[in-house]
């Protein structure tokens, strides 16, 4: 996905007014910001248009969609060549310079027990969550997600295992599902009570 313009201007009156959210995030080669860019009140859940809906950045892992919480997203970048850390978790791909922070970079496959590396496509998605900001190595990043809380529901019953443990619920769109999964439990390996607002 190739963002066209600069993503941090900020918007013009007319046809921009109304652009894509996922711009606010992703990074140009070059671009002096003093820091990581957070999500604008106005593209939050519960303020303006979005009153009553949470948004979620959605991704690909393979062929399937997963998806995390938009608040707790903070940059998306094209997948640079990691640093592999000597005896590192299994789930921690390497690490990376972030506007000259080192971040660790989690392959969720290896979290949820999926097959399969990232593609030429790869991005990382940079989260905040459980005091700390780690990168998420995904096969591509689709869009923005925008679900009321009864298309929400809790993670089914049938799933079990430790894999689990890191999913929040799933997004219904139609007739499209989307796997939530909970940030922070990404980061630190523990079991999260799922987001407050969720469909029961």
């Amino acid at each position: 996905m190739a963002p066209t313009g600069n993503p941090r201007d900020p918007p013009r009156e007319g046809a921009e007014a109304g652009a894509d959210p996922l711009l606010d995030f992703f990074y140009r080669e070059g671009e002096a910001a003093p820091g990581l860019p957070r999500v604008g009140k106005d593209r939050l859940p519960g303020s303006g248009a979005m009153q009553g809906r949470r948004q979620f950045v959605a991704f690909r892992l393979g062929t399937e969609e997963y998806a995390v919480a938009i608040d707790r997203v903070r940059e998306i970048l094209k997948a640079p060549v990691l640093t592999e850390v000597p005896r590192a978790p299994a789930h921690v791909a390497g690490v990376i310079l972030v506007r000259g922070e080192v971040v660790a970079v989690q392959d969720p496959r290896r979290r949820l027990g999926l097959p399969g590396a990232p593609g030429p496509a790869a991005r990382v998605i940079v989260c905040e969550g459980a005091g700390e900001r780690v990168g998420l190595l995904v096969d591509g990043v689709s869009q923005v997600l925008r679900l009321l809380p009864a298309e929400i529901e809790d993670r089914a019953q049938g799933i079990a295992g430790v894999d689990a443990n890191y999913i929040a619920g799933v997004g219904r769109e139609g007739q499209r599902l989307v796997v939530l999964l909970d940030v922070e439990a990404l980061i630190d390996g523990a079991d999260h009570p799922a987001p407050e607002g969720r469909g029961r």
